[in-house]
């Protein structure tokens, strides 16, 4: 059978599970089973598909059938232009979260910022921050071990990054922090778990094969921020900065918080031009 041949008759299996994006799935299965890019797979469509090629594709196919998210099984996805691995028990990029990247390296500059990313996950955020910045130098904060063994992987070709494991709702992990760095931030940076408990059940099938460890912000979903926000002082300098993605309809609440912590506060809209940034800055 020819790829082209093939690539259709995929694309219609794919449709049927992602009706949206079926194209382009198949397109991402087929490159990833290649090795190639997307240009190259057009160019080789006149060759015929190997069966081992085949036989893969299809078993990807009936991963996604089952609801498994396309970037679990690729094994990763694309996040500020850089690669990034992805797997069960770790929380999958957004695209809107490069916002929260684009407001930490305006606030960075050219300085020799010290920063942390608090809920790092895959690290994505201090892998983009870290590489765009080379003179910032960060800690990529996780509590899970199934996602920390992803922050590790991300971020092993470093070496203006320290991963730890540490917990965002416990005051013993901030003071841990300070000792272990011997001094205090100029920047947070967090995209924690945000969505309301209750809501958890309601969310798109896909999504619910992330670890909700990621999702579950609490009963109002702002249960993060209350307590970052709380133990920033014990870690983030007088005059520091406070980044935080926020989920739909949580930025005022946010801004509220760090306003009645001493900040002074902006908010930023993301791609689909919905209220996704909230950054606090003490003066």
């Amino acid at each position: 059978m020819k790829i082209a041949e093939f690539r259709q008759k995929l694309k219609m299996m794919v449709s049927e599970i992602i009706s949206d994006e079926s194209g382009a799935v198949t397109d991402l299965l087929l490159c990833d089973a290649f090795g190639v890019e997307r240009g190259e797979l057009l160019a080789m469509l006149h060759l015929n598909v190997p069966s081992s090629i085949a036989e893969k594709v299809s078993s990807q196919v009936n991963q996604l059938a089952k609801g498994i998210p396309v970037q679990y099984v690729l094994g990763y996805c694309y996040f500020y232009g850089r690669k990034v691995a992805v797997g069960s028990g770790c929380f999958i990029p957004r695209q809107d979260t490069e916002i929260l990247v684009k407001a930490a390296c305006g606030v960075i500059g050219n300085d020799e910022v010290t920063f942390v990313d608090i809920c790092a996950g895959s690290g994505c955020i201090t892998l983009a921050i870290a590489s765009e910045k080379p003179n910032a130098k960060g800690y990529a904060l996780e509590l899970s071990r199934k996602a920390l063994a992803y922050t590790e992987k991300n971020l092993a070709s470093l070496d203006n990054v320290v991963v730890k494991r540490f917990d965002a709702l416990d005051e013993e992990d901030y003071l841990s922090l300070f000792e272990q760095s011997g001094k205090k931030f100029d920047l947070i940076v967090s995209n924690p778990p945000y969505i309301p408990t209750e809501q958890i059940p309601m969310l798109d099938p896909q999504v619910q094969f992330e670890p909700e460890t990621a999702l579950d912000g609490g009963e109002d979903g702002l249960k993060f921020y209350r307590e970052i926000i709380r133990n920033a002082p014990i870690i983030l300098k007088d005059n520091g900065t406070i980044i935080f993605e926020v989920g739909i309809n949580q930025a005022k609440p946010v801004s509220m918080m760090l306003e009645l912590n001493g900040y002074s506060v902006a908010v930023l809209k993301d791609y689909g031009k919905i209220d996704r940034v909230v950054l606090g800055k003490k003066y």
